[in-house]
């Protein structure tokens, strides 16, 4: 099983487990950089917990995610339809405030993480604001039919310096990942500018 399928077989166990989880610190850290009512891209949206509070705080919102379940399940949760969409297939320019991507960079393969970090460089507007996490540690892993691709600051900083400025790396211990445990048992978080 690869992790798209992986998630249209488990969408919903996924989304009762993921839809409350509070993630308020972070978005209050990602929201403080953005103008009022800013253009964001919930970029692997999940279950759409996060297009639906960034709404709710009177932004304007385009989710998308590749797993067609998951899909359905957010359009539902948002009100609103979500774009089905791989990171890799990215073409948008200049079109937003802020790229918000909470534990979705982690599935794509090292090789093609820096094609997909100019994909969103592109498609952020100058001074734009990009959030990512990534599972603490080194190397990849499979769990349960998901693959991950975990992250450290030595390691993710080469893919984001030739293009963004670092405003903040920080590690979050691990709280909502009993099913896929990071093997540092933390998060890798980081908020970086155009």
């Amino acid at each position: 099983m690869n992790t798209i399928a992986y998630y249209n077989a488990n969408a919903q166990s996924f989304y009762e487990r993921t839809i409350n989880t509070d993630l308020s610190h972070f978005h209050t850290k990602f929201l403080d950089f953005l103008p009022e009512k800013a253009h964001i891209l919930d970029a692997g949206c999940g279950s759409g917990r996060d297009t639906k509070y960034f709404q709710s705080q009177e932004h304007t919102v385009t989710a998308f995610d590749a797993s067609e379940e998951m899909v359905r399940i957010s359009t539902k949760e948002t009100n609103q339809q979500t774009k089905l969409l791989k990171f890799q297939s990215l073409n948008f320019k200049e079109e937003f405030d802020g790229v918000w991507a909470n534990a979705s960079l982690l599935h794509i393969p090292y090789e093609e993480i820096q094609d997909v970090y100019g994909r969103i460089y592109n498609a952020l507007k100058p001074g734009g604001i990009f959030y990512g996490s990534y599972k603490y540690g080194e190397g990849h892993m499979s769990v349960k039919g998901r693959e991950f691709y975990n992250m450290n600051e030595e390691t993710v900083l080469p893919y984001l310096e030739d293009l963004f400025e670092v405003i903040e790396i920080c590690q979050t211990e691990d709280t909502r990942s009993q099913v896929a445990p990071s093997p540092d048992n933390a998060w890798l978080n980081f908020i970086v500018r155009k």
